[in-house]
């Protein structure tokens, strides 16, 4: 009798062994992948546990991946089946995904058939106008992105050098060229820098007053006297050592911290990354100069790729939960940027971060003062090879390969007979 109940019991254990797994398996699984430091993945974290512990039958899953080819990684697991259900970027990573000619061949959902109406409308009513029209800018017109946060670049300064040089943080393109020409005199090191070569390009060029995508003949522009005007004159710099384009590390920050340049372009979530050695640290605006105000957005957004309704509706869920006032006030300040939502803005907490005094402060400020003229270039499926070409342009510029004309003239060529099968 014994050797029975013993028997049955371990047959029990077994069953009830092998139904576990089966039970989690029976949950729907939603998969965010990303690279965000430590102290962000804590935030989604805890984001997560208190939504999988409000919806029992989904389990949100928080999965940091290498940087290294991360966007790679993303796009051939997208395509195979094994990537993840959404990740957090820009939104020229979006139209990568999406075709709007051949609907089966976009793999990004449309938030817009997702959301509720009352979540769609709490969207629309709490981002700024020029924020909502990004999440819409896409050739076939639909939703592919949900802001998540704001930042954007700014200057970093070492303020005990340019005190010692008697001369203001400049304000100018003109006035950058001086003051780093300055510091490479007196100190012997590069004036300046920049953690987005893309992005500080981008804003030569349209305070220019470059063309940059012509939608309407689906033709790259940036091959014109205006951006070549500036992408000569930056590159002319570089070789000069006036201005540095390889930092010893990813970003400038640590660069920065040795005293090894002395004014550098960087994202106002870089404050927590700078350690200066023996000098006062100062921040400000971005440089906003030329014929016309413009900034470059750089609002990150949910991208949810389609796996299967279950999962699709799930993920949207999900998302919703992560941009509902608490939890986008709360990864906003993890992440050291702005949040999108002006409910979250109006939190106490929010607030309170907004307003502490800190260098924190003074750099999201900084970000501020350029949101006005924060322009989105078009977000077409070219749009993140273009940034890729740019770059490359400019960095062949700088180093001698070629000429601005040639260089710009080549990325664009390149881009646009990449753009002329769609």
């Amino acid at each position: 009798m014994l050797r029975k109940t013993m028997t049955m019991l371990m047959a029990l254990v077994l069953t009830l062994g092998l139904m576990a797994p089966a039970l989690a398996q029976g949950k729907t699984q939603v998969v965010l992948w990303h690279t965000f430091t430590e102290e962000q993945e804590t935030s989604l974290q805890e984001i997560a546990r208190a939504y999988n512990a409000e919806n029992p039958n989904v389990e949100v899953l928080v999965q940091s991946q290498p940087g290294q080819g991360f966007l790679d990684k993303v796009f051939n697991g997208v395509r195979t089946g094994t990537g993840p259900n959404f990740i957090i970027n820009f939104s020229s990573e979006a139209a990568k995904y999406v075709n709007a000619q051949r609907e089966e061949d976009t793999f990004v959902l449309d938030f817009a058939e997702y959301l509720s109406p009352e979540g769609l409308e709490r969207v629309k009513a709490n981002l700024a106008p020029d924020v909502y029209a990004e999440t819409v800018i896409f050739e076939d017109g639909k939703m592919h992105i949900m802001p998540i946060y704001r930042s954007g670049p700014m200057i970093f300064y070492n303020k005990t050098m340019l005190d010692e040089l008697g001369v203001e943080v400049p304000a100018t393109w003109e006035e950058l060229e001086a003051v780093s020409r300055a510091i490479r005199d007196k100190f012997g090191v590069a004036g300046f820098g920049t953690d987005s070569l893309t992005d500080t390009a981008q804003m030569l060029i349209m305070q220019n007053g470059s063309g940059y995508i012509d939608l309407e003949n689906k033709k790259v522009v940036i091959d014109n006297p205006l951006a070549a005007e500036r992408v000569q004159w930056f590159s002319g710099l570089v070789r000069e050592g006036v201005f540095t384009l390889n930092p010893t590390g990813q970003y400038f920050s640590n660069d920065f911290s040795s005293k090894l340049v002395g004014i550098y372009f960087g994202s106002n979530a870089g404050y927590k990354y700078l350690f200066p050695d023996g000098f006062e640290l100062a921040v400000a605006p971005a440089i906003n100069d030329g014929v016309q105000k413009w900034y470059p957005a750089w609002n990150r957004s949910a991208i949810a790729f389609k796996v299967n309704e279950a999962a699709d509706q799930a993920t949207v869920d999900f998302i919703e939960h992560l941009i509902n006032p608490e939890n986008s006030a709360k990864f906003a300040i993890a992440v050291g940027a702005i949040s999108p939502y002006a409910d979250a803005v109006a939190l106490p907490e929010y607030q309170a971060y907004l307003n502490d005094g800190s260098l924190m402060t003074e750099s999201l400020k900084a970000v501020e003062a350029n949101l006005p003229y924060a322009g989105v270039l078009p977000i077409v499926g070219i749009s993140a090879t273009l940034r890729t070409e740019l770059e490359r342009a400019v960095t062949r510029v700088a180093t001698g390969e070629a000429t601005a004309e040639d260089a710009l003239k080549e990325a664009a060529e390149l881009v646009n007979a990449e753009w002329a099968p769609e």
